[in-house]
């Protein structure tokens, strides 16, 4: 016997919306993300904002600190007008150039931060390659030297990596996208 099918069987899909769907009459289907991060990585930047500023746990995800509704305001509207991603806005409030109290949203121009950083880096690059120089004129077999050297070195690339991203890269971000070229009244 061979299969038959209803002759009369039309189907149509609809789409309602940007999430929902009828399929076929017989269900309804929905987006419903299962994360946080499908929501970024899925959503358009415009909804994701329009979301945040009403949302404080998708804008604390997003950006990494909690805020009030005027700050939250403030910061996605800062973000649209120098072109920031959420990681540079993230690391610019983790570096201290962002401060936000309940009201207001504060950009530090002060130049001290990435400052401090040279600073710090120079005095961990002095220490280091002292040690360095220590461990290669030591009277250890060679492969204790070469060890020694090859493990200062990393600590050297690993301590300074981290001092760059925090003190003198938020300031570049500052810097490329113009914030600092603004006076600060018309931010």
């Amino acid at each position: 016997m061979k299969d038959e099918q209803p002759q009369d069987l039309d189907i149509t899909q609809l789409n309602l919306a940007l999430e929902q769907r009828n399929a076929g009459r017989d269900y309804h289907e929905y987006f419903i993300p299962g994360s946080i991060k499908l929501v970024l990585a899925t959503w358009t930047k415009e909804k994701l904002d329009r979301v945040a500023k009403d949302n404080d746990r998708l804008f604390g995800y997003r950006f990494g600190f909690k805020a009030t509704k005027v700050v939250r305001e403030e910061t996605i509207d800062f973000q649209n007008k120098y072109d920031l991603s959420d990681d540079e806005i993230r690391w610019l409030k983790r570096a201290g150039h962002i401060r936000i109290t309940r009201t207001e949203f504060i950009i530090d121009r002060s130049r001290l931060m990435p400052i401090y950083g040279w600073i710090q880096l120079s005095i961990l690059s002095a220490i280091l390659c002292g040690g360095i120089f220590q461990v290669a004129l030591s009277a250890e077999p060679e492969w204790k030297r070469m060890l020694g050297q090859i493990l200062l070195g990393l600590i050297w690339l690993g301590a300074g990596a981290v001092l760059l991203k925090m003190f003198v890269v938020p300031w570049r971000t500052l810097k490329q996208s113009g914030v600092l070229d603004t006076p600060e009244k018309a931010r």
